[in-house]
């Protein structure tokens, strides 16, 4: 992948005035389900620590009409100029030398992500991690916040839980929802495979919230 690690200032104000304009239409909270473009994605990252810890890589697939496109798919893997890796390749396998050579800058990398998504609404399995990792980067460079909807498949499995259960944590992590929900855990701890398992997730828990009524994407938000 192309690396440009150094572009003109002016390339940062075209792309704050993108991004913005991605979002001149959002959709109306009225927006049917199937309706919606939904970005499906995950980070991997060097540690828990939203605002110590870097982006190592980001992965997104995309869902419309109750499908997943595999066709219309995002990856890339990101190189930090002071990176400290730690444990981190333990879980999901990326070394620092992998990422010296194909890793892109992570401006590049959130403009190209940010590209990708435009409007679309924003699903992830404890989401507002990922938010935050990206918004690290974001932030400064567009001077406003994420302006996607986002959805956090934690929290559509929990409006499908019976009462008895409770909202003990350990039964929603990723793993254990798709023990339930029968989804082979192929690719986990890599940023691409852990977000086309939370999109085979995100819709069976469609699926089944749909039975009890939900049609918009108000209806998700909610």
């Amino acid at each position: 992948m192309f690396k440009n690690w150094f572009r003109p200032k002016a390339d940062a104000f075209s792309f704050r005035n993108d991004y913005l304009r991605y979002f001149e239409r959002s959709y109306p909270v009225r927006t049917p389900v199937e309706a919606i473009s939904f970005v499906v994605f995950d980070t991997e990252t060097t540690g828990l620590n939203a605002r110590q810890d870097q982006l190592l890589s980001i992965g997104a697939v995309r869902v419309q009409n109750w499908q997943i496109n595999i066709a219309d798919t995002f990856e890339c893997l990101i190189v930090q100029e002071h990176m400290q890796l730690g444990n981190s390749p333990k879980i999901h396998g990326i070394l620092g030398n992998t990422l010296q050579r194909m890793g892109i800058e992570e401006t590049e990398a959130v403009r190209q992500f940010s590209h990708y998504c435009q409007n679309s609404v924003l699903v992830g399995h404890h989401i507002a991690f990922d938010r935050a990792m990206l918004e690290k980067v974001l932030r400064p460079m567009t001077g406003t916040r994420l302006r996607n909807y986002c959805i956090d498949t934690i929290r559509l499995a929990q409006r499908l839980a019976p009462p008895s259960i409770g909202l003990r944590p350990q039964d929603f992590n990723l793993d254990q929802l798709c023990r339930q929900y029968h989804i082979e855990a192929k690719d986990r701890h890599t940023a691409t495979g852990d977000a086309y398992i939370t999109a085979l997730l995100f819709l069976k828990l469609l699926a089944r919230l749909q039975k009890r009524g939900v049609r918009t994407l108000r209806d998700l938000l909610r």
